[in-house]
């Protein structure tokens, strides 16, 4: 039998993978880990098991999103209906904008085109107050 370079790194990568494949083949069975997911060396145990109670609690954070989200747009359709919109409000708004909901936020004033007028109005008034209280903070600063 001929060694040559070519021969000897076949048999090292076979030797290598035998070993390998075992382990995987292990892991499958042993801990029901998906094929793909074995193959990947550093997958555990652990791993899987935080998967799959991601899995099983998934429904139920739905479920709590969806009831969080139908209490908004109740709360928020009931004030835009009765026109009772205020300075407070807009702020909290502008605040569920800033957390990174402005989708929310966006979506509740566009069913209610005259809410969303009335939001951007007192929205403007804030910014000029806010840019009076600066330039007030500005002035008794260079004082």
């Amino acid at each position: 039998m001929n060694l040559n370079a070519t021969t000897i790194a076949i048999l090292l990568v076979v030797v290598l993978a035998i070993p390998y494949l075992v382990h995987v083949i292990r892991k499958v069975q042993n801990y029901s880990i998906p094929l793909i997911k074995a193959l990947n060396p550093f997958y555990t145990k652990e791993m899987h098991e935080a998967d799959q109670l991601k899995l099983s609690l998934s429904p139920i954070v739905k479920e709590m999103e969806t009831q969080e989200l139908a209490k908004f747009i109740k709360h928020w359709t009931a004030k835009f209906e009765n026109g009772s919109l205020t300075e407070q409000d807009v702020t909290d708004l502008n605040a569920r904008i800033a957390d990174g909901r402005a989708d929310q936020v966006n979506g509740i004033l566009a069913l209610h085109p005259a809410a969303s007028i009335q939001f951007q109005e007192i929205n403007a008034q804030l910014k000029r107050k806010e840019a009076v209280i600066e330039q007030e903070t500005v002035s008794e600063v260079l004082v």
